[in-house]
């Protein structure tokens, strides 16, 4: 462990390493059972960087999802509501699904089992929150004859039963899961593992739309399908090649170095693909956010691993927050929140009518949203904690629920 770091550790409190460090360290109980970030900083082992690395992927979320659902033409052609969408693609989505291959990939011990059930559950979640979120809004709308937001939200995902058969990043993130687990002893070695996550990214355009409608959350195409596995796989599994190079490293200061040049090359690498490749009908194909080729996610690849960076640097260097604060807040609350956003803004849309709002007054109804699935979901959390309470852990172990 370099001794630039130890200092830092020492005034924390945490560990100096996986391995330990001069002088008495690390402490009893430490590292987390069943954790390892190789030389990267903890604080009450939760990575602060990554914390505000997802809360922001929330936020951005939130933001884009009401532009979605409220604004006039969904934000298009508006300043504000095109940089609401923007925010929420490259720093949004992949970040989470890279930080939660990272957090899986930094369990010590992963069992397969274990995994697998995860994994389902988040799957059957996704189409429970469409139940939840749509279909039942939409029947509740179409029993009162209140259609003030109903026909709209029709016009944009069909009837019910279509509503209820969306596949958004819950499945995604469950299947993922599931893949994960089951082929986890296969891949410790993080050069195989990219490699992998390449040919997910170029395979996918030829799979798209393969068979039917059971394959959906596989390699499924069109508007019902936001998130199929193909080609959005490769995120966490960039983020598990991540974790296994974290653990490889002694020098936290050079990982982050080393990953803000390969994402640099990798940025540039997509940008340049992207001006020259044909715009359809190959695995160079742009297509859209949802289902692109092999460039525009090398170029959304090289984004995300040089926002970490970024994010980890601002963490070391900017003093600590009530924004800050409140990112980690989301982030350790982050499934929660995102089910109860996409509830309240299901039933506000369609019960309501709250739709073609200007974007500017949009994105401003996105405050008082995140600031009631946020409360919500710490309520939710507390109440759980009672009716369920958490067994004695080691310290930090709260990480080992996010993955």
């Amino acid at each position: 462990m370099p001794p630039d770091t130890i200092p830092e550790r020492k005034r924390a409190g945490l560990a100096a390493g996986p391995d330990g460090a001069p002088g008495g360290y690390p402490p009893a109980g430490w590292p987390p059972r069943g954790r390892s970030f190789g030389p990267l900083t903890t604080i009450d082992g939760r990575l602060v960087w990554l914390d505000v690395a997802r809360g922001l992927a929330v936020l951005f979320m939130v933001c884009q999802h009401v532009q979605i659902m409220f604004a006039a033409d969904a934000g298009e052609g508006s300043a504000v509501g095109e940089l609401f969408l923007l925010l929420g693609t490259a720093p949004a989505a992949p970040v989470f699904m890279v930080a939660m291959g990272f957090l899986f990939g930094s369990r010590r011990a992963t069992r397969v089992m274990q995994g697998v059930l995860r994994g389902a559950g988040l799957f059957a979640l996704g189409y429970a929150l469409n139940l939840a979120r749509f279909t039942l809004p939409m029947l509740v709308a179409e029993a009162s004859d209140s259609q003030a937001g109903a026909g709209a939200v029709d016009a944009a995902l069909g009837g019910p039963l279509e509503a209820l058969l969306l596949v958004d990043i819950l499945q995604l993130a469950g299947l993922s899961l599931i893949v994960m687990a089951l082929c986890r002893p296969l891949l410790r070695d993080p050069r195989l593992v990219v490699a992998l996550a390449l040919v997910v990214f170029t395979v996918a355009p030829l799979l798209w739309g393969v068979d039917g409608d059971l394959t959906a959350p596989l390699w499924g195409e069109g508007d019902a399908v936001a998130f199929p596995l193909f080609p959005w796989l490769g995120y966490p599994l960039l983020g598990l090649a991540f974790a296994e190079v974290a653990q490889r490293s002694h020098d936290e200061r050079r990982l982050m170095l080393r990953t803000c040049l390969v994402a640099v090359f990798t940025l540039v690498a997509g940008g340049v693909l992207v001006l020259v490749a044909p715009a359809t009908g190959t695995i160079l194909g742009i297509g859209d956010y949802f289902h692109s080729g092999l460039p525009v996610h090398l170029a959304i690849v090289g984004f995300v691993f040089l926002w970490l960076p970024v994010l980890w640097w601002l963490t070391r260097t900017v003093p600590r927050t009530i924004a800050r604060r409140y990112l980690t807040s989301l982030s350790r609350h982050l499934t929660p929140v995102y089910v109860i956003q996409w509830i309240l803004i299901g039933w506000l849309a369609i019960v309501f009518g709250v739709v073609g709002l200007e974007p500017a007054v949009a994105a401003a109804l996105a405050v008082p949203i995140l600031i009631a699935s946020h409360l919500l979901a710490i309520a939710w959390d507390r109440g759980r904690r009672r009716v369920v309470p958490r067994r004695v852990q080691a310290p930090g172990a709260a990480e080992a629920a996010d993955a």
